[in-house]
């Protein structure tokens, strides 16, 4: 019998719109049984769950996790740290890094420093490119999508182009690699060290986003390319992606807890430590997120985990404050306490958190509870009240917009592939434990 073959008993499960009564058996990293505790076969270990509700083990498919030149705001380790702390057991790391991950050389770089580090699950997304030599190699390396940044970061092509960009879309179709798009048109004007952080947030205007989602739908008609809109922020830009759903185009898209949960008012208190790409918006618009998120028009949530060090956030130089906000660690005790307040279901929780990031990313056997699935899983204490504190998470931010914020619901324990690596809120796990994945 392997040493992580194991069954839990006591908790509840939730599988579809389902809160049943049940055990799991694991056997070889899988999901060989769920059935009643005296239906399931012998095992040497036990966990007794009691109180305890066992989700997927979620997906964050959008965080930045530094490392290389970057690294002193986060490394592969502190960042997976964050993830397993946050119960997510599979996260996507993003490619604007240094150097960026636009290159078949890049790539294994990155992956040769996370195999030593990660302890989740952990794929990249690589840079666009117009070297289609290089698009492929990523592809074949197991790339889980070639991220665009439309207001110019880090391209290596004339974004304006998009006759360039039309053939670049075709390229990913062919290779069946989905195009991540940070979608906003880059802004003109220079930032103004007289001006206010309200000033500085208002150049990522809501048009920005607007027209840059409206030029990609309007690519997109042209292909059938997999196209996902990242951090949508502006509730006219969701509109504008329901709309081409309904035309039949292949576009999904989502939302962080940040632009669901605060409102530029959020300024007057925290200052630079909100401010982030897109910016927060107004109270309206996010609470018009908020509901469409709810009702199933936004397919997933994603942190954008983007860790700075408190020094950078705290500049007194308004153009050296560098856009980002840390969330792996409190997505889901905010959203917990979203499902104690009634403003969202754990079966929505778990589509936009773990179902619909693997279904759009072709991740094999996981999101969901059921049998032959790997048993990455995330046990919650739906009941156990805590207050957000930088000071107690992983993550080498020293910082959250969220500080202070009383949750109720937390994440009590997280298996990967049979092995438990957080137990009480605690990482048992060792640097290196965990796998690099590819897509497909």
């Amino acid at each position: 019998m392997l040493s992580n073959d194991k069954n839990i008993i006591g908790a509840k499960l939730v599988i579809g719109n389902e809160l049943i009564e049940a055990g799991i058996s694991i056997i070889d990293g899988k999901i060989h049984k769920i059935a009643k505790k005296n239906n399931l076969p012998k095992t040497d270990t036990v966990i007794n769950a009691k109180g305890l509700i066992i989700i997927p083990g979620l997906i964050d498919a959008h965080v930045h996790l530094r490392d290389m030149q970057l690294s002193y705001k986060e490394d592969f380790f502190t960042g997976t740290c964050a993830s397993a702390s946050g119960g997510f057991t599979t996260i996507l790391d993003m490619p604007n890094t240094i150097p960026p991950t636009i290159t078949c050389e890049n790539l294994k770089r990155k992956i040769n420093s996370a195999k030593k580090k990660t302890i989740v699950n952990l794929g990249f997304h690589a840079m666009l490119t117009n070297k289609i030599f290089e698009l492929h190699g990523m592809a074949r390396m197991g790339a889980f999508s070639f991220k665009l940044y439309l207001n110019g970061d880090q391209n290596s092509f004339e974004i304006n182009d998009d006759e360039l960009l039309y053939e670049l879309m075709q390229e990913c179709e062919k290779m069946k690699v989905p195009l991540t798009i940070h979608a906003e048109d880059p802004f003109r004007e220079k930032r103004s060290l007289n001006g206010s952080l309200e000033d500085l947030a208002d150049l990522h205007n809501k048009e920005l986003e607007i027209n840059a989602v409206k030029r990609i739908i309007t690519l997109a008609k042209k292909s059938k390319v997999q196209i996902h809109i990242c951090h949508v922020s502006t509730f006219e830009a969701l509109a504008l992606i329901e709309k081409a759903k309904k035309d039949g185009s292949n576009i999904s898209c989502e939302a962080t807890p940040h632009h669901l949960l605060l409102s530029n008012e959020s300024f007057n208190e925290l200052g630079s430590l909100v401010l982030t790409d897109p910016p927060i918006r107004d109270r309206v618009n996010a609470k018009k997120l908020w509901n469409a998120m709810i009702n199933g028009k936004i397919d997933m949530v994603a942190s954008d985990h983007a860790p700075h060090t408190l020094k950078e956030k705290l500049s007194s130089n308004i153009c050296d404050i560098p856009s980002g906000i840390p969330g792996l660690e409190t997505t889901v005790p905010l959203l917990l306490t979203k499902v104690n307040s009634g403003r969202l279901t754990l079966s929505r929780l778990v589509e936009v958190l773990a179902e619909k990031p693997s279904k759009i990313f072709q991740m094999r056997n996981k999101g969901r509870l059921k049998e032959g699935m790997d048993a990455d899983l995330t046990l919650i204490d739906l009941k156990a009240e805590n207050v957000i504190n930088s000071k107690n998470l992983y993550t080498k931010s020293e910082y959250s917009p969220f500080e202070g914020f009383k949750c109720k619901g937390k994440v009590s324990k997280v298996i990967l592939a049979g092995e438990v690596i957080v137990d009480s809120g605690e990482i048992i796990a060792n640097s290196g434990s965990g796998e690099i994945i590819r897509r497909g």
